[in-house]
């Protein structure tokens, strides 16, 4: 039960992280980012290999621990290499660039997603009961953390969000936002390509 809490305290620096990011505060944003990333992770890990577990058909198992590789991918990709990395996590003033190509076209909060997959997937690997828990629980929070998100921060930074908001879901694709998603990640190999 440690873990799963140690887990929630990860969201409250996630919030403190973009609280720091608003008001400029380089460090102290780092900081929390970084503190909740290791919390989080830390909590994860033990928890996969704790408490009573379910017997899980080995077949599924084998296909689910690709799958958790995958959306683990997926949530890398969609917050740490579509978006500006440095402008984003490193410097001093908030990225004020709304990025709504490629998985950010899907919906606007695409790492909740590949967020829950993973817990979901992970938890098909191991069998772990308080993983599942945990994951339920903070995928819970990781959607009240993104409404805060969009409360608190993204419609002060982004001048282009209320039409974003407008054009895309927040959570949940729908078919016009899967073609838009399809495109644009067309559309971003052949800009790189040419370049």
């Amino acid at each position: 039960m440690g873990y799963i809490i140690l887990g929630i305290f990860s969201f409250i620096l996630f919030f403190l992280f973009d609280v720091f990011n608003l008001k400029g505060m380089a460090t102290f944003k780092r900081l929390c980012g970084l503190a909740g990333l290791i919390s989080l992770g830390y909590s994860t890990y033990k928890l996969a290999f704790l408490g009573s577990r379910i017997t899980i058909y080995p077949f599924v198992s084998q296909i689910s621990i690709l799958m958790s590789l995958l959306c683990l991918f997926l949530l890398i990709y969609s917050l740490f290499l579509e978006l500006p990395f440095q402008k984003t996590y490193g410097g001093s003033e908030f990225h004020n660039r709304l990025v709504d190509t490629g998985t950010y076209a899907l919906c606007r909060h695409p790492g909740v997603i590949w967020f829950f997959l993973f817990f979901i997937f992970l938890f098909l690997t191991t069998g772990s009961s308080w993983l599942l828990l945990a994951g339920i629980l903070w995928t819970g929070l990781d959607v009240i953390y993104v409404i805060l998100q969009e409360k608190c921060f993204f419609e002060k930074v982004f001048k282009e969000y209320t039409n974003y908001k407008k054009s895309t879901p927040m959570l949940i694709p729908n078919a016009r936002s899967i073609k838009r998603c399809l495109n644009t990640i067309n559309l971003v190999k052949r800009d790189k390509g040419e370049n």
